[in-house]
């Protein structure tokens, strides 16, 4: 959980990094060493997830509606964790009726 919270946290600071420095396009990709960015666990998940993408070797941009997608798609699972929790917890709570 803890590790989990890291990492999307790493992964916040990239995207802010990307977007500040204005590599949202694939015109205005930038290589790692512009960026000032590590290339480590987060940086390659976000990769495999088509948030960063690279359309020359070594130059990368932030593809927004790819994160945008990521960001929804983990608040609606937050979302169902959260529900399922609340009806274990209400089932507890009717059981102890009985």
């Amino acid at each position: 959980m803890l590790l989990t919270a890291m990492l999307m946290r790493r992964q916040r600071a990239i995207v802010r990094a990307f977007e500040q420095a204005g590599a949202v396009t694939v015109d205005s990709a930038r290589s790692v060493e512009q960026l000032g960015l590590p290339v480590g666990m987060a940086w390659q998940q976000l990769a495999s997830l088509a948030v960063l993408r690279s359309p020359a070797s070594g130059r990368w941009f932030l593809d927004r509606p790819n994160w945008q997608r990521l960001c929804r798609r983990r608040l609606r699972l937050a979302g169902a964790v959260a529900a399922a929790l609340l009806l274990v917890l209400l089932f507890a709570w009717s059981m102890r009726w009985r």
